[in-house]
C-alpha cells in the first residue's frame, strides 16, 4: 500500500496551466477538496472526506504539493488508506481577493 503521486503539471495529464501553477499568490491560501477517496489494504474504497488545510507557499504549484502530502499524511493516519493517482482538472478560487485566499482543488481520475 502506498500513495500514488498527482499529476499536476500539463506535461503529465493535468489540464490548469503551468502560468496558473507558477502564480504567487498572497499568503496563506486555504486549499480544500470535498469527497477526497481513498482505498484500504484490500482495495476497498474508504468513506470520502472533506479536507481544508491552511498553506503558506511561494506558488501555487508548491502548495499544492504540500496539499497532497497533507491528504496522504491524513489518510494514512486517520484511515490506514492510500491514494490513487489523480490528475489536476481545475482551481477554483473564492474570492482571490480576500485577506486570506480559498482554492478549491479539483481532481480527476
Amino acid at each position: 500500500m502506498s500513495h500514488q503521486p498527482w499529476r499536476l503539471h500539463p506535461k503529465e495529464g493535468g489540464l490548469v496551466s503551468e502560468r496558473t501553477l507558477a502564480a504567487r499568490p498572497v499568503d496563506p491560501v486555504i486549499y480544500s477538496m470535498r469527497d477526497v477517496w481513498g482505498f484500504d489494504i484490500d482495495e476497498m474504497p474508504i468513506e470520502p472526506f472533506d479536507i481544508q488545510v491552511r498553506i503558506k507557499a511561494p506558488s501555487v504549484l508548491e502548495g499544492l504539493q504540500l496539499f497532497e502530502r497533507a491528504v496522504a499524511s491524513y489518510m494514512t493516519e486517520h484511515f490506514d488508506a492510500y491514494n490513487r493517482s489523480l490528475y489536476l482538472e481545475r482551481l477554483h478560487w473564492h474570492d482571490a481577493t480576500a485577506a486570506m485566499p480559498h482554492c478549491e482543488i479539483f481532481m480527476a481520475e
